[in-house]
């Protein structure tokens, strides 16, 4: 029997899943709200559900098994708590919340209903991870360097509050790959730089370029734009690894996500579709470079923990993924207070 699906969000995102979806045998997508109403018409029109304007019509009208919660950071709160309040499971992207408390809150009612969950940090589901996970046991692991680059994006993502920048909206898919492959994290450390200077009445963003950055380019917006454009992190985790971690948001010329771990013995170099593996063998440097299956697996994960109840396939629940946000708000706090926050 199908597995019921709602919606709430038709963003670009929200329809990437939709389209997955569809290789999901057990999974209909049987209704979409937006508050951009021509969105979730869309959407509804392509995968033939039905379209409402607000995620609570949708909740009182239509008979679910499941949602999915694929929203910007700033609206998250009201609709995993009506969610949680009809006690279906819910899939909800990252990041959880821009500020922990209501991480917490939801957290609460999650456990005091025993709400199955599923956080949208696909990297855990690579074969690849599974690989490295099994190289890692044993090893001593002298330390590990991570960054996130890119070009940016306009709309919400340029207001702090709104997004919690790229640290806390783009960047925690490598923040929870450290963790996922190293453990929790003890204490962090960051620094920051904003090269775009928004004011009242102006914009001045001549240190990001020297005007060879075009302001369309670089996501600038005058009054909306007051994310930092580069952050660095200095952590340390429980297993005493100590590790850095560099994202920008204005390196327009290329997109590059990579977990570099340095062991005793090997040095394990992760992006998304591949790991490259190097180690002496003989005395003789060796390159091994393993690719990986980027087949999406999240998806049917979650449609198959609502149909048996059983989650524990779930590789990042609602509970694990408040611990990968603790991160990225802890390294906000230490960038605006100068000090070391522990986790």
């Amino acid at each position: 029997m199908a597995v019921k699906i709602g919606f709430v969000g038709a963003g670009g995102n929200a329809n990437w899943h939709m389209d997955m979806l569809k290789d999901v045998p057990d999974g209909k997508v049987v209704a979409v709200a937006d508050i951009a109403f021509g969105k979730a018409k869309a959407a509804g029109e392509k995968h033939g559900a039905r379209a409402y304007a607000s995620h609570k019509e949708m909740l009182d009208k239509q008979e679910l098994d499941c949602c999915y919660i694929s929203i910007p950071p700033y609206q998250h709160g009201e609709p995993e708590i009506d969610v949680i309040h009809r006690g279906l499971p819910f899939f909800v992207e990252k990041p959880l919340a821009t500020t922990p408390e209501l991480a917490q809150d939801i957290l609460e009612r999650i456990e005091k209903r025993g709400i199955g969950t599923c956080v949208g940090y696909q990297i855990r589901y690579l074969d690849t991870m599974d690989r490295a996970r099994e190289m890692l046991k044993g090893v001593c692991i002298n330390a590990v360097q991570g960054h996130y680059v890119c070009g940016a994006i306009g709309g919400w993502y340029t207001r702090l509050a709104l997004s919690g920048g790229q640290i806390t909206e783009q960047a925690t898919h490598m923040l929870d790959l450290m963790r996922f492959l190293l453990g929790d994290v003890e204490w962090v450390a960051a620094s920051k730089h904003q090269g775009a200077v928004v004011t009242e009445k102006s914009l001045d963003a001549t240190v990001l370029g020297a005007g060879s950055v075009s302001s369309e380019a670089a996501g600038l917006q005058l009054h909306d734009y007051n994310i930092w454009d580069a952050t660095t992190l200095l952590m340390q985790f429980r297993s005493g690894v100590p590790a850095t971690f560099v994202c920008s948001c204005q390196v327009n010329y290329m997109f590059e996500v990579l977990l570099d771990i340095l062991t005793t013995d090997f040095r394990l170099k992760i992006d998304y579709d591949k790991m490259v593996v190097i180690r002496k063998v003989n005395g003789e440097t060796r390159t091994e470079i393993i690719t990986a299956d980027t087949s999406p697996k999240i998806d049917a994960t979650f449609i198959n923990a609502v149909k048996t109840g059983d989650f524990s396939k779930v590789r990042s629940s609602y509970a694990d993924a408040v611990r990968s946000l603790e991160i990225s708000l802890g390294a906000v706090k230490a960038a605006l207070t100068g000090t070391i926050v522990s986790l």
